[in-house]
């Protein structure tokens, strides 16, 4: 029996290790290997890394020793010299050889590469496929839910990337995975019948070197790449619900119950979180994360069950989501379907999107990957439902400006827009157009109190001057709600040049109006005693905001409204109100449909009230009125 000698170099940093191995045919048995793999994993704990040596090919065995690692097998009939990420391997005679990936958090990926005698010749891409063009399953992966095919994905991407880039195909199957980064021009192509599985298991998922709000780990992210994307029409499962803890209840939290209409009874009900939210174990902090990035495009891909945020953008330019179907649990937090924040020319459109918290977020309190002012972003054609704001904008430490919110439909969701700032950040030049909106109270602990429009200016570690609202147009709007339009500011002129044109609010109570209604959200606030207070409202409550016009705006009321409600629509603290073509009413005959309070220079004509006063007034300096 013939014996074949293959010599291994293999280059780590300094460290070279050099051992001949005996193949012996026709039982495969690799002697050295021991000692090889015992050599190998030392000189890579020195970087921080570790070793996993697998079944090979046929019945050969290697010891596991921990870690992450997969095989693609490749036959050659002559002699191969390769180089990679610092390996050197040479195979003298015609063999199969298998390429494996040893995973170093933190580091490059580094390669190793074992001789074995044996016969077909299976290449790294199908048989007559674009050669950028890299099928997992050929790389090692086994799309069976069971065996993590974290590696075999990775090297997937890696190979196609030094290629000068192309496509990582997923083909029908199950691919259990802990974190994959992606690379400039590649995009992950999710065939049909493929669904990409995140580990239940949080140590699969590496830290990225970057963190915000202590999320510093993600299943798909990249870094600085260009030329990226993700395209369906399969399924990224995020695996939120083996996150959750199904023994201690969600807190309630930033608020003090004392301080609320209601007082203990928001507490004691609150804690109950019959909609949600549910505690959480640890769990990974992004399902898709891409920082620094430009030209992405994430199309036609389908997004159910993430454990935290789901798909994040941060400080990247050039980005197109389109057709996309997200599907997150109602139950869980923090489970935002699209995040964008600090990022520059972006599109949005043609999106289905369920979430446990935000629907679509632009720049939400994640400052800590990156800073970045956000412009010129676009949103169009979009159904959303939320436990918290439909279309969220802030809070930031950046400027958020120039976005176009069209055609979108917000229903049963806790609030629908959600504009807010809690520092020195500017939003300005905002337009939300042709769309409609469903909101109710939710039965749980979540942000909000069912308004279907929310703005509000108020302090949250503020250091320096507070930061504003302006230039602000709702033009031909829909509303359904249990709760009234709101833009609060703790002072005057942080809101300013606010428009809503052609607007028609809805206004009826609920089951849950008498637990929950009749207070103000502004969480998160200081002092956090003012998270939830008690407020009495009216359809439409303006409070320190200059430069408010309501253009054709109509109110209707339902049946059993509380008297917490005192007016149709309430404006005081302000400076340049105007309303023209107003068509409602108070929610009672004794309330006022149009109440102004303590401001200066205000118009109301061409307005009419459907029974009841049309206007009441105190403390108004330059009052003109012009009755229909």
């Amino acid at each position: 029996m013939t014996t074949r000698q293959h010599k291994v170099h293999t280059q780590l940093g300094r460290a070279r290790v050099a051992k001949y191995f005996s193949i012996r045919s026709p039982r495969l048995q690799l002697t050295g290997l021991a000692r090889f793999g015992g050599i190998l994993q030392r000189h890579l704990r020195m970087a921080g890394g570790h070793i996993l040596l697998m079944k090979l090919v046929a019945k050969m065995e290697i010891p596991v020793h921990g870690g992450c690692s997969s095989f693609m097998g490749l036959t050659t009939k002559r002699m191969l010299s390769v180089h990679r990420n610092g390996f050197h391997v040479t195979i003298s005679q015609s063999a199969n050889w298998v390429r494996s990936r040893l995973c170093l958090p933190g580091s490059a990926a580094l390669f190793a590469f074992l001789a074995i005698a044996q016969g077909a010749t299976p290449p790294p891409v199908a048989a007559g496929a674009n050669p950028n063009v890299c099928d997992v399953r050929a790389f090692g992966a086994k799309g069976d839910g069971e065996h993590l095919d974290t590696v075999a994905i990775q090297s997937a991407v890696r190979y196609c990337a030094d290629q000068g880039g192309g496509t990582v195909r997923f083909g029908p199957g199950t691919y259990l995975s802990g974190s994959i980064r992606l690379e400039s021009n590649i995009t992950l192509d999710l065939g049909h019948g493929s669904r990409l599985l995140g580990s239940s298991d949080v140590v699969q998922y590496a830290p990225i070197g970057r963190s915000s709000e202590d999320r510093s780990t993600s299943l798909i992210w990249a870094i600085g790449a260009r030329n990226i994307g993700i395209t369906g029409p399969g399924v990224i499962d995020g695996n939120g619900r083996a996150f959750i803890d199904r023994v201690n209840p969600h807190k309630p939290t930033w608020y003090d119950f004392r301080s609320t209409r209601q007082g203990v009874d928001v507490f004691t009900r609150y804690s109950q979180n019959r909609e949600g939210p549910v505690r959480m174990l640890p769990r990974p902090g992004v399902l898709v994360l891409f920082i620094e990035c430009e030209n992405i495009e994430l199309h036609q891909i389908h997004v159910v069950d993430a454990p935290n945020w789901c798909i994040h953008l941060a400080c990247c330019r050039h980005a197109v989501l389109t057709g996309l179907d997200v599907r997150n649990s109602l139950l869980v937090p923090n489970a935002d379907a699209i995040d964008v924040a600090n990022c520059q020319d972006v599109r949005i459109s043609d999106v289905y999107l369920e979430a446990g918290d935000d629907g679509i977020a632009l720049s939400p309190c994640a400052d800590g990957y990156c800073l970045q002012t956000a412009e010129n972003i676009t949103v169009s054609n979009a159904v959303i439902v939320s436990r918290s704001a439909g279309i969220r904008l802030g809070w930031s430490t950046k400027d958020i400006r120039n976005l176009v919110f069209n055609n979108i439909i917000i229903r049963d969701s806790n609030r629908g827009i959600g504009i807010f700032v809690r520092g020195n950040e500017k939003i300005a030049n905002v337009l939300i157009s042709n769309s409609i909106i469903e909101t109710r109270l939710i039965d749980g602990d979540w942000w909000g109190m069912g308004e279907p429009v929310h703005v509000s200016v108020a302090p949250w570690k503020l250091k320096g001057e507070a930061g504003s609202v302006s230039n602000l147009r709702l033009v031909n709007v829909t509303a359904d709600s249990q709760a009234p339009v709101l833009l609060y500011s703790d002072r005057p002129g942080r809101i300013r040049d606010v428009l809503f044109d052609d607007f028609d609010l809805s206004i009826s109570a609920g089951p849950l109006t008498p637990l929950y209604g009749g207070n103000l959200d502004l969480r998160p606030v200081d002092p956090m005693e003012h998270g939830i207070v008690r407020y009495d409202v009216a359809g439409c409550k303006a409070e320190n905001v200059d430069g408010l016009t309501m253009r054709n705006f109509r109110l209707r009321w339902g049946t059993a409204v509380p008297d917490f409600f005192r007016a149709g629509v309430e404006v005081t603290g302000f400076r340049g109100v105007t309303i023209d073509g107003f068509t409602g009413s108070g929610p009672g005959n004794l309330t006022p449909a149009i109440w102004l309070r303590n401001g200066i220079g205000a118009t109301v004509i061409n307005s009419r009230a459907t029974h009841g006063r049309l206007l009441a007034q105190e403390g108004v300096t330059g009052l003109a009125t012009r009755p229909r």
